[in-house]
């Protein structure tokens, strides 16, 4: 068919006019033909620079002329873009009216398709075994003969390549030809594939304080495996996770090896070695807290961090002002990476503290040590050795424990965000058995699990909906022969909100919190942004703690409904929430207060 491009300029007589009345040509454009297809329309609109310029009118009508004619080549240049070879495009000029009128017929036509995508060398031979096929970069053969569609399957070209070891493949050339008989076009790219590389010697640049071999046991290749683009973005990552580095770039060399080998330069940035910090927290029952920390994210040369913590809470709990009454913790810890094996670091700590709670008063030294280990992405196990000493105090019984536990986790972390996540999920189990070496107390086992998912609406983080629900048990002792500590407690702004802390389940006849052995929580709430910054957030959060070894919910459920705001900080939104209990008790409050950073779950 053959293709009509035609300029059609409908003008009337012109008087005779003055100088000033002939400055200017105003118009408006209209476009007809294709009000059914507002995406094509929208595209004819921004290539037109009658639309453009419509703002700035022509000196006369000739020149009204000369802008349509010039957009017919932007117009035909469009269309082909979309797979429309044979369209006619006619634009009609009428000056009799004020302002003078612009009318784009567009006769768009049958779309051309794609009939072949073909990958081949330079020489026109075949590419080697194992290259990408045509097939598989997103451009079927049939599909409409889109420009875009084109492109976009041609940036996938060298990716396909160095995922197959290609790591040096070029693109040279991308050949269209267009059959008007057939209403089709054949795509051909023109690559040169290179050699198929293996990973080569390994140059790492910009190391101050941190060891090279440190950094060279992030890497997760040796020199000799096969080149994989992943496997470059592991060790990125990995070096990233270390925590030593403000930025991380991987390269590789402009040439291969005569041996057919990829070297990779690895350019490193490092970050201030030492921080220090500091928070606090306010809760209606708790009270004030604050807590400050320093470290070392290099302590012994190897990328080594070391913390000290220490933490005062309680401050004006129940109108307590005695210092004597607050609670202290004390604290250091040490991670040692890749210990033993890449991927599996070496934790261990040491923490002295004081605490009194309602339910009970603890002094303890307690030492740590255990081995985490990455399975998958997301994916933690962690298995260590825990020793105690405590005096525990409580309304009904006294107790000096010595106890020796093996606490064993597992977590799974696909949430998208540590502080504000708006999607994915969470899950955790943890078992440990305790070994009461001497005390007062006898041996026995806690186990809890606990997961939380989140659903986002708008795709944006804008309505997100978050759940999540916690289920414990103590296994192998009664109420009484649990220490106060180890029992499960609930009520709190990282529990039930609404209720004091630990002022949900069974009581003594104090009216003290006694706690439990076995410990069901679920909550759910609605993050709500007003605004890029602020948010609104209503919930409802349930639960128990039963002092027999499985919940019995014919016991009943505490219940809990309140509403939060969030102010969104670069860091973490900031979070207060006010919560009143639904069925309260005699002695419970009628509302809660919390503050803190980052959501609740």
């Amino acid at each position: 068919m053959a293709r009509k491009w035609m300029l059609v300029l409908a003008t009337a007589a012109l008087p005779v006019a003055t100088v000033a009345q002939a400055q200017q040509t105003p118009y408006k454009v209209v476009i007809e033909g294709i009000d059914d297809q507002p995406a094509l329309s929208d595209l004819m609109r921004n290539v037109s620079s009658l639309v453009e310029l419509q703002d700035e009118p022509p000196p006369s009508p000739i020149g009204l002329g000369r802008r349509a004619d010039a957009d017919l080549d932007r117009f035909k240049a469009a269309l082909r873009s979309e797979g429309f070879y044979d369209a006619l495009v006619v634009a009609e000029i009428d000056t009799d009216v004020s302002p003078a009128t612009v009318v784009i017929k567009v006769e768009e036509g049958s779309p051309y398709r794609v009939t072949r995508v073909s990958l081949v060398s330079a020489d026109g031979a075949s590419l080697p075994e194992g290259a990408p096929l045509a097939d598989g970069l997103g451009l079927p053969v049939g599909a409409v003969a889109r420009a875009p569609a084109v492109i976009d399957a041609e940036s996938r070209i060298l990716p396909r390549f160095a995922e197959r070891g290609y790591a040096y493949a070029r693109l040279l050339d991308r050949k269209l030809v267009v059959d008007h008989a057939t209403r089709g076009m054949d795509v051909t790219y023109v690559v040169d594939p290179g050699p198929k590389v293996t990973f080569g010697p390994i140059t790492i640049n910009g190391l101050e304080e941190v060891s090279e071999r440190a950094a060279r046991r992030r890497l997760p290749w040796r020199v000799g495996d096969d080149y994989h683009p992943a496997t470059m973005e592991e060790g990125r990552q990995a070096l990233a996770d270390l925590g030593v580095f403000s930025s991380v770039r991987l390269r590789l060399a402009d040439e291969p090896t005569p041996d057919q080998q990829a070297p990779v330069m690895v350019d490193l940035a490092e970050r201030a070695m030492n921080f220090v910090g500091f928070g606090a927290d306010y809760g209606t029952e708790d009270g004030f807290g604050a807590n400050a920390y320093w470290g070392d994210r290099n302590f012994l040369g190897n990328a080594e961090r070391f913390r000290v913590d220490a933490r005062l809470a309680g401050i004006s709990r129940r109108g307590e002002t005695s210092a004597s009454d607050f609670d202290y913790r004390l604290g250091t810890s040490f991670m040692q990476p890749d210990f033993l094996s890449r991927g599996q670091s070496l934790n261990l700590s040491a923490e002295a503290l004081s605490e009194r709670p309602d339910a009970y008063r603890r002094k303890a030294l307690v030492l740590t040590a255990a081995v985490e280990r990455r399975l998958s992405k997301g994916l933690t196990a962690s298995l260590g050795v825990t020793a105690e000493q405590s005096r525990v105090a409580e309304n009904t019984q006294k107790t000096s424990n010595t106890l020796v536990g093996i606490p064993l986790a597992l977590n799974w972390d696909r949430s998208n965000d540590l502080l504000n996540p708006t999607k994915g999920f969470r899950l955790s189990g943890a078992v440990t058995p305790y070994l009461a070496a001497l005390g007062d107390s006898n041996s026995f086992a806690i186990a809890r699990v606990g997961g939380s998912t989140y659903f986002d609406f708008s795709d944006n983080g804008d309505y997100v909906a978050a759940l999540r629900g916690v289920y414990g048990a103590v296994i192998g002792g009664g109420l009484l022969d649990v220490p106060a500590d180890k029992r499960f407690y609930a009520g709190g702004g990282g529990s039930i909100r609404g209720y004091g802390y630990q002022e949900v389940g069974p009581r003594d006849a104090l009216g003290d919190p006694l706690g439990g052995v076995s410990l069901l929580e679920m909550s759910a709430e609605m993050r709500i942004k007003v605004t890029e910054n602020i948010g609104v957030v209503p919930f409802v959060d349930a639960g128990n703690v039963y002092t027999t070894e499985y919940p019995k919910l014919g016991q009943g459920l505490r219940y809990a409904a309140g509403v939060g705001g969030r102010y969104y900080t670069p860091i973490g939104p900031i979070r207060v929430d006010v919560a009143v209990p639904l069925n309260r008790r005699t002695g419970d409050k009628t509302f809660q207060f919390y503050i803190s950073i980052g959501q609740a779950f």
